[in-house]
């Protein structure tokens, strides 16, 4: 165990294929918590997902640069599960990431999982999010179940030998409104409105202790876009026409305050985003990335420091054995989104 977790892990993969006790061992949960605990010393990574005609492709790249301005090697794969990726549901929660059809994704291991399905009636619909409680190491999913007049919340642990649980105590009565949960330090954040008098919330959910807390919605333009920057709770509203974002990030642990910043003209005078880019997260370094709804070649993903205010970009030539000229990320526009977002994962 002590030497496979210091291979890489396109190294680990091969090596699954051995023996079924290799198998086992580089799927056990203290094997995966010994890597994680080696590669998250390692540089951060983001990962992209495209597609072409009839393909679905990922591609995993570093954050940063080199010193010299080089970038390192990346690694390209095809997703052979095409029918699980049109969209994702929620970002990289400890490597794992939460399709429709209640499927789990590992990117690292290249493998899904499929979740039983919390209602009699799969017909129902259901919103669902992926949490993970440091404290324990395990993940959980969150799933509000749409019955008729009124909202039944479940929650299932992954890895344990056990079926949805409902969630009954000091719930408030709310419902969820679409869009990206947003797990940070044991805590799930998602939008809400509040049943009654139909305000819009952020709820935060302690995937520990499974209860429940609404935070106050920031006041400003329709369409924000749930995030984590540095820590701290944030929402993003950007304009791709006139390259202005507003931030606003949470002040508070109570959820009462939130501090804003515009940045208008975040790209300058550059000429190199001949089409529209479209905001897809927030690194852990707390930039904020930018990306094309199509690929040409080459192709440039965007970061735009709000600290410094200044933008640095990332070139790609392409993607080796791939057909450039058919590369599309299926866009976000408001809530929804696309398999291309960029996704922080280990």
């Amino acid at each position: 165990m002590e030497i496979l977790s210091r291979l890489p892990v396109k190294s680990i993969v091969r090596f699954g294929c051995v023996s079924k006790l290799w198998s086992t061992l580089t799927r056990h949960q203290s094997f995966i918590n010994l890597f994680a605990s080696r590669s998250s010393s390692g540089q951060p990574r983001l990962l992209v997902t495209f597609s072409t005609c009839y393909k679905k492709y990922g591609i995993s790249f570093p954050q940063h640069q080199n010193p010299d301005g080089s970038y390192p090697p990346f690694y390209s794969f095809q997703i052979k599960n095409t029918s699980y990726m049109r969209y994702v549901r929620s970002k990289s929660v400890e490597g794992l990431i939460l399709l429709p059809g209640f499927k789990i994704w590992n990117p690292t291991l290249r493998q899904f999982l499929a979740l039983p399905h919390p209602s009699e009636h799969p017909s129902q619909d259901c919103e669902c999010y992926l949490g993970y409680d440091p404290l324990e190491g395990k993940h959980k999913v969150l799933c509000i179940v749409d019955k008729e007049y009124s909202e039944e919340l479940q929650v299932l642990t992954l890895g344990a030998q056990e079926s949805w649980r409902v969630i009954t105590k000091g719930i408030p009565m709310h419902f969820p409104t679409g869009g990206l949960g947003r797990c940070f330090n044991g805590i799930l954040y998602y939008e809400a409105r509040l049943l009654g008098d139909g305000k819009n919330i952020i709820m935060s959910f302690d995937v520990k202790s499974e209860s429940f807390s609404p935070i106050k919605y920031p006041e400003g333009p329709s369409h924000l876009m749930l995030d984590i920057i540095q820590g701290r709770l944030a929402m993003v509203a950007f304009c791709s026409f006139s390259n202005i974002v507003d931030l606003y990030i949470l002040k508070d642990e109570d959820g009462h305050e939130w501090t804003h910043q515009r940045f208008l003209n975040i790209f300058g005078k550059s000429k190199l985003w001949l089409e529209p880019v479209y905001f897809k997260g927030i690194t852990d370094d707390g930039e904020l990335v930018f990306a094309p709804n199509t690929f040409p070649e080459p192709y440039y993903i965007i970061y735009f420091d709000p600290k410094k205010n200044s933008t640095r970009e990332a070139l790609f030539q392409g993607v080796k054995d791939v057909d450039m000229r058919f590369l599309h990320i299926p866009c976000k526009r408001g809530w929804g989104t696309g398999a291309g977002e960029p996704i922080d994962a280990p």
